[in-house]
């Protein structure tokens, strides 16, 4: 056996874990060589005294650390800080409540007044006010410049006798209906005349 296994197997021999030929080898060195001798006695030595002192575990240590902040923790709980702004979940749910019911109410008093199967801005007689045409069907159609100034469409309108009834549609098409209906051939020369209008029909 070498050297070096003989000094791997010393830590073995002073624990009293070795056995068999490896004992028996061991043995053998130690008897004729006194440097192993004096280094399996200082591991011995340091078994010893490792041995000797009574050493708690960290896991123990902290396992007792915890369940005492624990039960400091269950015996003396912190009062919780009052908030002014929370507001309590069964109030806040009866305003829920509430609110549904009202919008229900809401929803359901305006289809009453509405009435199934019409719809309020296909009336020929939009509450609240009338055509000064009389009705909604369009006399004119027409596309206006789309730089045209709000202020130039009713000062047009106004001197051709026009009002817009439908419009503008996707494509910019106004819907235009005469005030006064024997102006027709007046009102047509004017929207033809003008610089804002780009077609009319």
């Amino acid at each position: 056996m070498t050297n070096e296994q003989l000094h791997e197997l010393l830590p073995f021999r002073a624990n009293g874990t070795l056995e068999g030929a490896d004992l028996a080898a061991v043995d053998a060195a130690l008897a004729e060589d006194a440097d192993l001798r004096a280094e399996l006695a200082a591991l011995t030595a340091i078994r010893q005294t490792m041995q000797a002192e009574e050493v708690a575990s960290p896991g123990e240590f902290g396992l007792a650390r915890l369940m005492r902040d624990v039960d400091a923790e269950t015996r003396v709980a912190a009062p919780v800080a009052a908030n002014d702004n929370v507001v309590p979940l069964m109030r806040l749910r009866i305003w829920q409540v509430a609110a549904a019911v009202v919008l229900a109410v809401g929803i359901g008093f305006n289809l009453q007044q509405v009435g199934p199967g019409t719809a309020p801005m296909d009336s020929a007689e939009p509450a609240g006010f009338t055509l000064a045409s009389g009705g909604s069907a369009a006399d004119f159609t027409v596309v206006f410049a789309p730089d045209a100034t709000e202020a130039e469409l009713r000062a047009l309108l106004l001197e051709a006798g026009l009002e817009i009834v439908s419009g503008p549609s996707a494509l910019g098409i106004y819907g235009l209906g005469l005030i006064d209906a024997e102006a027709s051939d007046a009102a047509l020369a004017a929207l033809s005349a003008s610089a804002i209008v780009e077609d009319v029909q």
